[in-house]
C-alpha cells in the first residue's frame, strides 16, 4: 500500500550540512505537509545521514559525491508520492513556504519559490546570476522570476520521464526551469518567497557558473536554435561586409577575408536552418 496519504515527498539534497540537517528535517515534519521526507546524502563525510535519520528522514546515501542534480534525480525516482518537492539543506529557505507553494500545484506542474529582492545573494555570485538570466530570458522570450531557485514542488509524472536530460550538477533547476517554459504542455506558477544567509560554506564553485552558461546555450539550440545561429550569421556577416568595402575603397577588388566570411556567415545560417528543422521534428513526434 502506498504511503502518500498527502501525496507529496519532500526531497532534501544534502552534503556535510550536519550543521543545520536536523532543524530543515525537523522544520518539514512539522508542517505535516508530506508523506515521506527523503534525505539524499551526496557523500558526505561528516554526520548529515546520522543527523538526518535520527530525526525522521528517509535517508538514501550516495557513496560519493555525485553532484546537486544527481541527488535530485535520485529522490525523485525514489519517491514513492505523485508530487515531490525540493528544498535545500544549507538553511537559507524557510519551510514554511512549502505552505504556500502547495496551494498551486493543482492547477501547475511545477511551483517554484522565487526569492524577492530582500533576499540575502552573494555579491560575487551577481554578475554571473545576471548573465545567466538575460540568456535564459532571451530564450524563454520572458522575464523569469527565478531561474534556479532550490525551492519548488512538482508533479512526478511532468519531470521524470525527462530525467536523463538534465545534469548531474547544480545546474539542474536552471536546466528544468527552462525545459518546463519552452515544453509545451507544462505550466509554471512562481510564489515569492524570502531566504536568509546559508549556514556553513557553500561548495559551489565558478565553474558552475561557466558549465550552467553552457547549459544554457544548449538548451537555445534545442528548443529556438534560430536564436542562436541567426543573430550570429548576422554578425559574421556584418564583418564580412564591412570588410569588403575596406578592401574595395583600399584595393579595388574583394580579398580572401571578406569572402571567407560572408561564406562562414552562410554556413552558419544553412546550420541554423537544419537544427530548426530538427527541433521542429522532435516536437512533431512528441506530439504523435
Amino acid at each position: 500500500m502506498s504511503i502518500c496519504e498527502k501525496k507529496i515527498s519532500i526531497i532534501i539534497p544534502a552534503y556535510n550540512e550536519e550543521a543545520v540537517i536536523a532543524e530543515i528535517v525537523v522544520g518539514v515534519k512539522n508542517l505535516s505537509l508530506a508523506s515521506e521526507i527523503i534525505v539524499v546524502d551526496d557523500g558526505s563525510t561528516d554526520s548529515t545521514a546520522k543527523l538526518a535519520e535520527e530525526n525522521g528522514a528517509r535517508v538514501i546515501r550516495h557513496e560519493f559525491n555525485r553532484g546537486y542534480g544527481s541527488s535530485l534525480k535520485t529522490g525523485i525516482k525514489k519517491a514513492e508520492c505523485e508530487i515531490v518537492g525540493f528544498i535545500d539543506a544549507d538553511g537559507q529557505q524557510d519551510p514554511q513556504d512549502l505552505l504556500e507553494l502547495k496551494k498551486y500545484i493543482g492547477d501547475f506542474d511545477m511551483v517554484v519559490g522565487a526569492r524577492d529582492s530582500q533576499s540575502h545573494f552573494p555579491f560575487w555570485r551577481r554578475p554571473g546570476k545576471k548573465l545567466i538570466s538575460i540568456l535564459a530570458n532571451y530564450l524563454a522570450g520572458q522575464k523569469i522570476p527565478d531561474l534556479n531557485s532550490g525551492l519548488r514542488l512538482i508533479k512526478k509524472e511532468a519531470i521524470q520521464p525527462y530525467l536523463e536530460m538534465f545534469p548531474d550538477g547544480f545546474s539542474f533547476s536552471t536546466t528544468s526551469t527552462i525545459f518546463f517554459i519552452k515544453e509545451e504542455g507544462l505550466k509554471i506558477k512562481y510564489v515569492p518567497i524570502n531566504v536568509k544567509k546559508r549556514i556553513g560554506k557553500s561548495s559551489l564553485k565558478v565553474h558552475h557558473g561557466i558549465d550552467t552558461i553552457i547549459l544554457v546555450l544548449r538548451l537555445i539550440t534545442l528548443f529556438e536554435p534560430l536564436k542562436i545561429f541567426l543573430p550570429l550569421s548576422f554578425i559574421v556577416f556584418t564583418i564580412s561586409l564591412v570588410w569588403a568595402i575596406r578592401e574595395f575603397i583600399l584595393f579595388h577588388s574583394f580579398g580572401a577575408t571578406s569572402i571567407f566570411l560572408g561564406l562562414v556567415s552562410l554556413l552558419v545560417f544553412l546550420f541554423g536552418l537544419i537544427s530548426d528543422q530538427i527541433a521542429n521534428l522532435r516536437k512533431e513526434l512528441k506530439e504523435h
